[in-house]
């Protein structure tokens, strides 16, 4: 299990380098203003993905291999491309009526038309990779998710320079680097068409509808609570403040992602290993054991960013963005902390016990909290408005999905070693508000090498994770006969 972790690991870290590089070049290269409609534009591409094209890439991962053991490959994958082909033929076709029927506001023209293309590039990407990632075709996902984020980022700075600093040159970009990678396993895509001779199983198709359309629904619902802001910040408020609140957010957002994931896929299985080898209750306490280990990396890890925000801003970020994203980034981090609890702690009670449709009691309460909070802020505070609204929402997710998550599975909590973790987060916080940098890169690196070491000696001096331990109990080994 560890090694196939550390084997995808350069699918994580590439595309995670290329998005901090995609805040520090695009910054330099366009105004707030264009970034806005870019954030814009892109974010519309997300939610679409997520919503309509997240299931069925999870429906393949899922029941491939089994097909695959029953002798039924091909016909399965055929039936899978089929349903996606059907389902981008009618997104295809109500998102180019909304384009050109309804206002699109600030992402009028050249963006709103771009949206739908990279959409079903992306989705078709995503397909591709959940049959790499079922088949155990680790090189070949690794090198289009790699591909795919550094092409995307470079196809989209040469348009930039090429076309001009617009949003549509960046989105260009993207679209390309979806292409070609899509491109890239054009036997699976064109699958359908080439096995004229099996034929479709209604069933596998019935199957995958059932299986996809419970997942469909959360994801919408994931969706509006993780990115309705912005739309709604674009509306009330203005493209500058747009843009400004989403490099805030992707300086956050991409470094917790990249953390609760690599903790998640390690964590996640071995609890459901534990579970179905010695039972309910040893299940709960390890899904407590890796909340743990979750909190010992996310928490200083938010605390560290929201402390050296004005380091962090210095040095990534263009001159016009700098003051609203250090003013952004505390309030942020709190959400992103807030979200990662609650995605890869909290809801794993509901995938636990195989209850995964009552997620919805918590998401739907704070994606309406949300939207209504944003309703009333953002004409008000502006970004600072949407911030505020996500992390109170995110904040009533965590309250509410603990309180349905225990009455279906109860996770244990270690409240001793969620006080150690505390208490280093603490003195590391005291450390670095004692001591000043200069706001440039090198401020940021001394402020994040003096806040990490703080946290860790700390940690260290109270047996965080059972870290001492860890590092005494080898030299006892040593020293027995």
């Amino acid at each position: 299990m560890y090694r196939q972790i550390v084997l995808y690991l350069p699918s994580n870290i590439v595309p995670a380098i290329c998005s901090f590089l995609l805040v520090v070049v695009y910054t330099r290269l366009l105004t707030p203003e264009s970034f806005g409609v870019y954030s814009l534009a892109f974010s519309a591409v997300l939610v679409a993905q997520t919503a309509l094209f997240y299931a069925l890439p999870i429906a393949i991962t899922r029941f491939h291999p089994g097909a695959s053991l029953e002798g039924r490959e091909v016909s399965f994958l055929k039936s899978a491309y089929t349903v996606f082909y059907a389902g981008a033929a009618v997104v295809a076709a109500i998102g180019f009526s909304l384009v050109t029927l309804l206002p699109m506001g600030s992402v009028s023209g050249a963006p709103a038309l771009l949206v739908v293309p990279v959409l079903l590039a992306r989705a078709a990407v995503s397909m591709n990779q959940a049959f790499n990632r079922s088949a155990n075709r680790l090189g070949r996902y690794n090198t289009i998710e790699c591909a795919h984020a550094v092409l995307g980022l470079v196809a989209g700075v040469a348009l930039v320079l090429v076309l001009g600093p617009s949003a549509e040159a960046v989105m260009l970009g993207l679209l390309v680097a979806a292409l070609t990678c899509a491109l890239r396993d054009v036997r699976l895509l064109s699958l359908p068409l080439r096995r004229r001779d099996v034929p479709l199983d209604r069933g596998t198709v019935r199957h995958l509808l059932g299986y996809a359309w419970p997942l469909v629904m959360v994801a919408i619902t994931a969706s509006l609570l993780q990115l309705s802001d912005r739309f709604l910040l674009g509306g009330l408020g203005d493209a500058a403040m747009l843009g400004v609140y989403a490099v805030a957010y992707s300086l956050v957002e991409r470094p917790m992602a990249l953390i609760c994931s690599a903790v998640s896929t390690a964590t996640f299985s071995l609890a459901v290993q534990v579970m179905e080898r010695d039972g309910r209750e040893a299940g709960r306490i390890q899904a407590g054991r890796n909340g743990a280990v979750l909190l010992a990396l996310t928490l200083p890890a938010c605390a560290g960013l929201a402390l050296t925000a004005p380091y962090v801003s210095a040095a990534l970020v263009g001159p016009a963005f700098r003051d609203g994203v250090a003013a952004l980034i505390p309030i942020m981090c709190v959400t992103a902390l807030l979200h990662g609890v609650r995605s890869h702690f909290i809801d794993h009670a509901f995938h636990l016990s195989g209850r995964s449709s009552r997620m919805m009691w918590s998401y739907g309460p704070a994606a309406i909290a949300n939207l209504v909070l944003n309703l009333v802020l953002i004409p008000r505070f502006g970004m600072f408005g949407a911030a505020w609204s996500g992390l109170v929402a995110q904040a009533l997710a965590v309250i509410v999905g603990w309180s349905v998550g225990r009455r279906v599975f109860p996770l244990w909590v270690p409240l001793a070693e969620v006080g150690r973790i505390v208490g280093s987060v603490a003195v590391m916080a005291v450390v670095l508000s004692l001591v000043s940098f200069p706001l440039n890169g090198f401020g940021l690196i001394q402020a994040v090498a003096l806040g990490g070491c703080a946290f860790l000696a700390t940690a260290l001096l109270l047996n965080v994770a059972g870290a001492r331990d860890r590092l005494v109990w080898p030299r006892h080994r040593l020293r027995s006969p």
